[in-house]
């Protein structure tokens, strides 16, 4: 995502939308953050207070909360509070951004924002909408996410302000009015997935049910940085958990070892990115923060790798073969690197080599 876009995060319960938020507060490329805890349990609303002063900011070495403005609205609050709460946080977020700072505002959640303007609305008398929303929530949602943008101040400097509103849907049911028009209105979504939950897969973030509208303007800004091949490996990365995501079904069905050589290493390829690139812990001092450069070379080391075992199988290496050789580095590297340490993400991605050239027909 870009400065001054905007994210909508929905999933269900317990698919890790809160620990999400809380680590891009933490580690995001901002000067400002604005966390709106909007309709929240009051113990959830204080466990989150504690641990933003308890958490050292990475930036400045001192405490988070003190870049952070909190926005508390629990759940025994009035309703129209509840609805206050997030344009209150986004006129905050404008007062620093006015200042040429960049900040990010987070919403959890918006759902229950939406809730307060369904009861408001059923308290006045307004004609109901579908499952009793007013029939004027898909232009609030719009009117609230379209006030992020980055903008050059009077004095010159350049602000932004970058929205984050993570969505509850009820029940998981991501065809639910609040975020069906949400999905409308948003640059990027980031859908959590609870199967991914419950595979322990975290962050949950679905790459078959997510999407960037941003892509465009940044492969220009990188183009304009010097990596022209940063769109490249994008489609390359989305095309491996593709087709691992289209053999996914027919591996359960008929088996693995039923598989033409080259689909045995799609799979595989999948295998490589799910667990090598896109899976990041929060609890690891070197994992829960993974720097641009960092980022890159866990993509290039497990394009590289997929690459030499379809040139092995393609010579006549036995799929099996292959699959024996042994990945842990190239998995392991996320966590046993540091933050940027490319270097050492090429070194291991060269151990994986050195094996699979061992590999012979």
């Amino acid at each position: 995502m870009a400065r001054g876009s905007t994210v909508a995060v929905p999933g269900g319960f317990g698919t890790g939308k809160t620990m999400l938020l809380q680590q891009i507060a933490k580690w995001c490329d901002a000067d400002v953050i604005v966390y709106v805890g909007c309709g929240e349990r009051g113990n959830e609303m204080a466990d989150v207070i504690t641990e933003l002063s308890e958490l050292r900011d990475p930036r400045t070495g001192g405490r988070l909360a003190d870049r952070t403005v909190t926005i508390a609205n629990t759940s025994n609050m009035p309703m129209m509070a509840r609805e206050a709460s997030v344009h209150t946080g986004m006129t905050v977020a404008e007062y620093f951004r006015d200042m040429g700072l960049d900040v990010v505002v987070i919403a959890d959640s918006t759902s229950r924002w939406a809730e307060a303007l369904r009861e408001f609305a059923s308290r006045t008398g307004a004609l109901p909408a579908e499952e009793g929303y007013p029939a004027g929530l898909a232009s609030a949602i719009a009117a609230f996410y379209e006030r992020a943008a980055a903008v050059t101040t009077l004095g010159g400097d350049r602000g932004s302000v970058t929205v984050i509103g993570a969505v509850s849907p009820p029940g998981g049911d991501l065809t639910e009015p609040v975020t069906a028009h949400t999905e409308r209105f948003v640059r990027c979504l980031w859908t959590l997935d609870r199967d991914l939950a419950y595979a322990r897969h975290y962050p949950a973030v679905s790459w078959a049910g997510s999407f960037s509208r941003d892509v465009p303007v940044l492969a220009a800004g990188h183009r304009a940085a010097g990596d022209p091949q940063w769109s490249r490996h994008r489609d390359r990365v989305g095309a491996a958990l593709a087709e691992a995501d289209r053999l996914a079904d027919l591996v359960d069905l008929i088996g693995i070892a039923a598989l033409p050589a080259r689909e045995r290493v799609s799979v595989l390829a999948g295998r490589l990115v799910r667990e090598g690139v896109l899976q990041q812990s929060a609890l690891s001092e070197r994992d829960a923060y993974c720097g641009p450069e960092k980022t890159a070379a866990l993509a290039d080391a497990v394009l590289a790798v997929v690459d030499r075992c379809r040139e092995l199988v393609d010579s006549g290496v036995p799929a099996t073969s292959v699959e024996d050789v042994d990945f842990g580095p190239l998995l392991r590297a996320r966590e046993d690197t540091g933050p940027h340490d490319a270097a050492g993400v090429a070194a291991r991605r060269d151990a994986v080599l050195a094996g699979l050239g061992e590999v012979r027909p």
